[in-house]
């Protein structure tokens, strides 16, 4: 079995993602599982892991909510510095098909975020 352990849809009419530049059209549209199928099956691609393009709980529900035959799995978004995310991380921790949370660390600038004590809840 072949999965790509790395793949993005989103919906940038919910307005979240902040990285995304407004002036390029290729980027600045709507992509969906609809999209990916042909290239998975020309591929012989079985599944695909999507990781969340927003650091957003909406993105994760979005996510969540796209997740059909072709996706195996799903790493979502919270808030790490807010321990009362922990609400959203059970209830996505629900889901079958959730895998598990990532921060945008790129975003970042301290590079020992990831070991400060108030995140380690997450």
């Amino acid at each position: 079995m072949k999965i790509d352990a790395h793949q993005h849809f989103w919906q940038p009419a919910r307005g979240d993602y902040d990285w995304m530049p407004k002036d390029i059209p290729v980027l600045n549209r709507a992509y969906t599982p609809h999209d990916l199928t042909p290239d998975l099956d020309r591929c012989g691609i079985d599944g695909t892991v999507l990781i969340q393009a927003a650091a957003t709980v909406h993105e994760t529900e979005y996510m969540l909510g796209l997740a059909d035959a072709t996706i195996r799995g799903g790493v979502g978004w919270v808030d790490f510095e807010d321990e009362g995310s922990r609400a959203h991380l059970e209830r996505f921790a629900a889901h079958p098909k959730f895998c598990g949370v990532r921060p945008m660390i790129q975003d970042i600038p301290d590079v020992h975020w990831m070991l400060r004590d108030d995140v380690q809840w997450a």
